[in-house]
């Protein structure tokens, strides 16, 4: 029977149970406790709880504080959005700094300590108690360029401090690309599978050139990005991070299309479309994404995107967002962003990893030039059949690649956030690393001709492969 769990449970391995009877501790209620939390309830960790003595703000950028009121607890502003956004699991918001030795024992025994605070003196005191009960602690701390996680052993206590970033504000990347991150090795360690490996420390940086690193190698600052506008296709597991990654960024103007309808086996990774079954997805997207942040421009479409569409042509997108999962409907979009000199930043995943291609222009390759695109094309034109048959799927690498997009895309729109890759972006849970740059960096110069010229040369494409 299809539950909100089934696409995640079609993996070899799985263990629901062995998540549903883990508790989690979090301690912290920051824009990275957000969006770990969110992806731990997603998940199905049975027994989600929430540290942190933090009132709402006036100006609040917490992911998930769009319902909450000014001085209201953030932990149990948390507990109620959770509770929403799964009401399978027992989630508990307690309103509670740990940052000092006695008070840090009302976490009991949990299964694992996350401490997601910029507070070195907070992370001490839980990694002391953790280690004092035998309880593993995963410590993660990021601000508005670059980020850092360590799983605390007897060993690490002094770097698991994450003194750096005392004091600085987690940016919405950052913590987006980290939520994911942090999901993926708390997964390791409540439900291991054959072959997992916690990591025993991990970096991403948007000033690196390696991206999977702690380094500044480049001035990264923000910009008003109020003005632009941006088109993502697709509202599946992609879209529901990519999407909201872009408003918290403040991008004023967003687009989303897709055709498909909301189901219950969408909800354990598309975070955004809780209690909206039977609804179409762009609708409900546009509707949360309005409620977020309610001074952007967002349209809902309820439709698809296609080599012969108007939609580039009657309007002036900065760049266009593939979070699709079809390598066919990749080619038709690569197709329009050739032809209309439009960059694309494309996203892919499945369970275990999950990869970012950016083409600008003059500036990189293309998806054809890259991933040979057009050949998936050029085969479903041949070729009647459908595949009907569900996939694997969960959230951490759609949250991961999700946060990586809107990363590169932020550096598209704007060069005060530095320069977007020119390779491909891979993460793999598998991979010792975790991620990193592969492939060549050479530019294409390819362009398109007429909708109508263009599918027939990928018609005759595949006749001559044949």
């Amino acid at each position: 029977m299809d539950n909100r769990y089934n696409r995640q449970e079609l993996i070899e391995g799985w263990n629901q149970d062995s998540l549903k009877n883990s508790r989690v501790a979090i301690v912290g209620s920051g824009q990275l406790a957000n969006f770990t939390a969110v992806s731990l309830s997603s998940l199905g960790v049975g027994n989600v709880e929430i540290y942190d003595a933090t009132k709402v703000g006036a100006q609040e950028d917490g992911f998930l504080m769009f319902k909450a009121k000014e001085g209201e607890s953030r932990a149990q502003s948390l507990e109620k959005i959770l509770r929403e956004i799964n009401p399978d699991i027992k989630v508990k918001g307690t309103n509670l700094s740990l940052a000092n030795s006695p008070l840090v024992s009302m976490l009991g025994k949990p299964t694992l300590i996350l401490d997601l605070t910029n507070n070195p003196a907070s992370k001490q005191t839980v990694i002391k108690y953790g280690v004092a009960k035998n309880i593993p602690v995963l410590t993660s701390s990021c601000n508005e360029v670059r980020g850092e996680l360590v799983l605390v052993n007897g060993e690490n206590q002094v770097q698991a401090a994450l003194a750096d970033y005392n004091g600085a504000s987690q940016g919405a990347v950052t913590s987006e690309i980290f939520g994911g991150l942090i999901t993926e090795e708390v997964r390791k360690i409540l439900m291991p599978m054959a072959g997992d490996k916690p990591v025993k420390s991990l970096a991403y940086s948007l000033a690196s050139g390696r991206r999977f690193s702690n380094e500044l190698e480049e001035e990264v600052s923000s910009a008003d990005l109020s003005g632009k506008r941006v088109l993502v296709i697709g509202g599946g597991a992609l879209g529901n991070f990519t999407i909201p990654g872009l408003a918290l960024a403040g991008v004023g103007n967003i687009d989303i299309v897709d055709y498909d309808g909301i189901e219950a086996t969408n909800l354990n990774r598309q975070i955004l479309l809780w209690d909206s079954v039977g609804k179409y997805k762009a609708e409900v997207l546009a509707e949360r994404i309005k409620q977020i942040r309610p001074k952007i421009n967002v349209r809902g479409i309820v439709g698809e995107v296609k080599h012969d569409s108007t939609l580039l042509a009657e309007n002036h997108y900065d760049a266009i967002l593939d979070c699709v999962d079809s390598f066919a409907v990749r080619a038709q979009l690569n197709y329009l962003a050739v032809r209309n000199h439009v960059p694309l930043i494309s996203g892919g995943t499945n369970p275990s990893s999950g990869q970012v291609v950016v083409y600008v222009p003059g500036k990189s390759a293309c998806l054809d030039c890259t991933m040979h695109v057009e050949d998936a094309l050029a085969k479903e034109l041949k070729s009647a059949t459908c595949r009907h048959a569900p996939d694997p799927s969960v959230i951490m690498t759609n949250e991961i690649i999700g946060g990586m997009m809107v990363g590169e895309t932020l550096k598209v729109l704007d060069s005060h956030y530095g320069t977007p890759i020119s390779r491909i972006l891979k993460y793999d849970s598998k991979a010792g690393a975790r991620g990193g740059l592969i492939g060549a960096s050479d530019p294409c110069a390819c362009i398109k001709p007429e909708p109508a010229v263009w599918i027939e040369q990928v018609r005759a494409k595949y006749k001559e492969e044949k």
